[in-house]
């Protein structure tokens, strides 16, 4: 074979790969079967013939047709399976009784190390000279634990009815068997003919024989081969692209685009788990007359409190990234969720990864956005507006309203013991000394607070629930306040009844817990928070760090 030959046949096996799933999905459609496209394809390549062809596919099928009757049925995946174990538990015996020495029908412990210090024996002089860091006593111990403990009646003896217990690979026929259970399946139907078998063999071939001379040229190949990308790059699409619609805008709507990472605020109501943090924001509806359709993506898992002029929105879409503890599972529904909305003009999105949020406008990611939603909704966002850190919108307007100034931030120096001198101006800085302020920390991370939402308000795609404790720092506040917490003088937090962790303590908000003798371990996730138990002294969660 010809190097420019070896490159079609790989282009040929590189699209019917790509492919495999498209033509599945078509033949479906159609009612063809296409159970042998992928070893089609890479049969059809420069210079076959039809004739080639049909004589491979017609041996394929006499090797698939275990009982030779002319049809590929359940029957045969069972007669196939049939063989295979017979297979199999000769393999075993020939596994096992090559240790039996003497002939009985058994095999014992003493005959397999004596087998394995013959068939070792040159390793084991290496290994006595010096010669050789192998170990054949190690192996030699390891085949005999591996083979008597199929001793089952533990005679010391490894019977003929034990030794066929002995785990072996399977062979061919688990791939036949699998070969016909996908062509029945893909066929539609309970037997499979070898008419049926030759019939689309010799369809793929003149798909792919172009100028129809029965001979498959170079060019036929490869632009075939390149046919089939295409449509699994299509195919592709339109899969990710699956519970990513929306409904189309109207025309006299305009469509607005407001991101972020995160709102400014907690929500006392949680999305379909205890242990996500849900933020809360608001977006103001502005008067006017024109409808608006109102998308917007977040990182994190937001509630939002739609209020004004609310008369005015057509659509309103609530989407974010974060819907597991701390990660994404972009196939999983995003947490978002809305209210002061009627519910017929709320829409979510069913994966995380059908829209991005984007913190900066205008950036590649608002741009990206942007024309996420242009294909969408049918037409493009007229405001575009985003913030990292976000307590409001205002729509039509795009105005942003943020308890945090991210240029000019304070600079906070935390020291829990010790001296601290710090030369020159400190400017815009605070000094926290002595244990953390849990109710200060709040405030620093969540600057808008714990908002108060009615969970039957929330229109959303999971179960909106009332927190058992609340999130993050709030939720350590909400822990002192009870007496369930207390605080060392090193900041750490003593748990003396069983609590649950508040969710969201990763990162920065990561704290130390120490569960006091007596106390039943917290249910929840500590997220990176340190946990030590005092009663065993063992140490759980993230990172713990002796004071």
């Amino acid at each position: 074979m010809s190097r420019q030959q070896r490159i079609v046949r790989s282009a040929i096996i590189a699209g019917a790969t790509a492919a495999l799933m498209v033509a599945t999905s078509s033949a479906r459609a159609e009612q063809k079967p296409d159970w042998t496209l992928p070893m089609l394809l890479a049969r059809v390549q420069a210079g076959a013939t039809l004739e080639n062809v049909l004589d491979q596919q017609r041996n394929e099928f006499l090797e698939l047709d275990a009982d030779g009757d002319g049809r590929l049925m359940a029957r045969d995946v069972d007669l196939h399976g049939t063989m295979e174990a017979v297979q199999a538990r000769y393999q075993s015996l020939q596994g096992v009784l090559r240790y039996d020495l003497n002939g009985d029908g058994f095999v014992t412990e003493d005959e397999i190390r004596r087998t394995m210090r013959y068939e070792l024996r040159v390793q084991l002089g290496q290994a006595q000279r010096g010669r050789s860091s192998f170990s054949p006593d190690r192996q030699i111990d390891s085949t005999v634990e591996r083979l008597m403990a199929l001793d089952a009646d533990k005679d010391g003896r490894i019977s003929m009815a034990e030794a066929v217990k002995l785990p072996v690979a399977q062979g061919n026929s688990s791939a036949a068997a699998g070969r016909i259970r996908r062509t029945l399946d893909a066929a539609g139907k309970d037997e499979v003919t070898l008419q049926d078998y030759l019939s689309v063999a010799e369809a793929v071939f003149r798909k792919v024989d172009a100028d129809g001379n029965g001979t498959i040229s170079q060019q036929e190949a490869t632009d075939y081969s390149q046919s089939l990308i295409r449509a699994a790059a299509a195919k592709k699409e339109e899969t990710e692209r699956a519970g990513c619609e929306l409904p189309a805008a109207s025309d006299n709507a305009r469509v607005m685009l407001f991101g972020g990472y995160e709102a400014e605020a907690l929500s006392n109501v949680t999305l379909g788990s205890q242990d996500v943090e849900v933020r809360a924001g608001r977006i103001v509806i502005e008067p006017g007359s024109e409808p608006l359709y109102i998308v917007v993506p977040t990182h994190r898992a937001t509630i939002w409190q739609v209020s004004g002029a609310v008369e005015r929105i057509e659509r309103i879409v609530a989407t974010s990234m974060e819907n597991r503890p701390n990660r994404t599972d972009a196939q999983a529904v995003p947490l978002a969720g809305v209210t002061g909305v009627a519910a017929e003009r709320v829409s979510f999105l069913k994966r995380t990864n059908c829209l991005s949020y984007f913190s900066e406008a205008p950036s590649s990611g608002s741009l990206v956005s942007a024309g996420a939603v242009r294909r969408m909704t049918g037409k493009a966002p007229d405001v575009v507006a985003a913030r990292y850190s976000v307590s409001a919108f205002s729509a039509p307007s795009g105005k942003i309203e943020t308890a945090r100034d991210e240029r000019d931030g304070p600079l906070i120096i935390r020291k829990r013991e010790g001296s601290l001198t710090i030369i020159g101006s400190g400017g815009n800085a605070t000094i926290q000394m002595g244990p953390s302020c849990a109710r200060d920390e709040m405030m620093r991370f969540f600057p808008g607070g714990v908002m108060e939402i009615d969970p039957k308000t929330v229109v959303s795609p999971v179960p909106a629930v009332p927190y058992e404790v609340l999130p993050s720092q709030a939720g350590i506040v909400q822990l002192l306040a009870s007496g369930a917490l207390s605080e060392n003088r090193s900041g750490e937090y003593l748990v003396r009844s069983k609590i649950r962790f508040p969710a969201g303590l990763y990162g920065a908000h990561s704290v130390t817990f120490l569960v006091m003798k007596g106390t039943p371990y917290s249910d929840g996730d500590p997220g990176h928070s340190c946990v030590v138990v005092e009663e065993t002294g063992e140490s759980k969660g993230g990172a713990c760090r002796s004071r």
